[in-house]
């Protein structure tokens, strides 16, 4: 069984593969930012948190985002990473880092042959960086995404580890697309907790048709196709609540004031769980991103999904009989017809959603997440 090291900016998805190699007894030691043991569930012995870098997070995040935008993230990436290399225990058989966090121990893993892993979320940084600029200039932004030095970052990671985790075929594509060999993936989709998303039980038709979005209010994550789609259906009487704040880049999309619009707080994960099984469809129309992992819990909670391939969605999604909608990427007038064709026939749109949950139960849980994980790790030849 190989000894697994993982380590990461924030918890992510890594924290749900961190407890799975715990419980089967391969995990050698996970350092972020900040691990709380009582908390988390990680033994103190096997957490390591990096807290100068933790703190440069959150004052990044709350004060100083929009002053040096991501640019900021990069050096609290810089920051972890050094103080990762100097504290890492060795000792280890495989090194997975959260991309853009672990260049440089990545060159000292590499020198103490060590396998090494990136665990990325998203598509290869290029991609990423080509498409949401795009978005962001239809919006009058012309600032990328990431600065220059954190994609030749990334792209360098990319170059030196052995191989490179990605949450689906959607991301998989991208890399291939951008020349890395496809023997360098590894495949391994995310889960929901099921226990906390439980499927709702009746349709609710003598409230609002209700539509929820709990992406936050976010450029890259199609705001604006959802904002302009929901204006030109322009219904008195539906609801469209959206998780998030309303920020500098993204107001002139509410003026004049989008009819039905309820915006709501991040959620604990037990309180979202019930908004969701107050609503009747989900809606995620993405330009870009990994698999997001709000799909499989709205999925678990009983509702269809309305998204775009480049959610990842398509991993999940049954070929030819999808538990939701499939709609190309800044189409508004296809987001349109789906929220339409849910509204229209309220029983076939609950009927989706319960077929939805249902295929969660069959390997979309966090356990099967953390096993897909382990075949890959002992895929690796050792």
């Amino acid at each position: 069984m190989p000894r697994i090291t993982l380590a990461s900016l924030d918890l992510f998805w890594l924290i749900q593969q961190a407890q799975y190699l715990q419980r089967n007894g391969s995990l050698r030691g996970y350092y972020t930012t900040r691990l709380r043991p009582g908390i988390e569930k990680i033994k103190p012995e096997l957490a390591h948190s990096c807290y100068p870098a933790h703190y440069a997070l959150r004052v990044w995040q709350m004060y100083l985002q929009s002053l040096t935008g991501t640019y900021g993230y990069l050096q609290v990436c810089r920051l972890f990473d050094l103080w990762l290399r100097s504290v890492m225990d060795w000792d280890t058989d495989i090194a997975a880092i959260l991309s853009g966090a672990g260049l440089a121990t990545f060159h000292a893993g590499k020198k103490r042959g060590i396998v090494t892993v990136v665990e990325c979320g998203s598509t290869h940084t290029d991609y990423q960086h080509d498409i949401v600029l795009a978005e962001f200039k239809r919006n009058g932004i012309s600032t990328p995404l990431f600065p220059k030095a954190y994609r030749d970052r990334v792209k360098a990671e990319f170059a030196l580890a052995d191989y490179i985790q990605v949450p689906s075929h959607f991301v998989a594509q991208t890399f291939l697309e951008k020349g890395i060999d496809a023997k360098k993936l590894l495949l391994a989709p995310y889960g929901a907790n099921l226990e906390v998303f439980q499927p709702k039980t009746d349709l609710g038709e003598n409230r609002p048709f209700r539509a929820i979005c709990p992406s936050g209010i976010n450029l890259r994550k199609g705001a604006r196709v959802l904002a302009e789609a929901w204006r030109k259906l322009n219904w008195k009487d539906a609801e469209l609540v959206w998780i998030g704040a309303i920020g500098p880049d993204t107001k002139h999309l509410f003026t004049p004031p989008l009819p039905g619009l309820r915006l709501v707080n991040l959620l604990p994960h037990t309180q979202l769980a019930e908004l969701y099984r107050s609503c009747d469809v989900f809606v995620l129309p993405s330009f870009e991103e990994g698999l997001a992992r709000v799909l499989l819990e709205a999925a678990s909670s009983g509702l269809p999904l309305i998204a775009t391939p480049n959610t990842g969605v398509e991993n999940f999604f049954t070929p030819g009989d999808p538990e939701g909608w499939l709609i190309p990427v800044n189409d508004v007038d296809a987001l349109c017809e789906a929220l339409i064709s849910a509204r229209e026939n309220r029983e076939k749109t609950f009927a989706a959603g319960q077929r939805a949950a249902q295929k969660t139960k069959t390997g979309w849980s966090w356990d099967a997440y953390g096993k897909r994980v382990m075949q890959n790790y002992l895929s690796i030849p050792g």
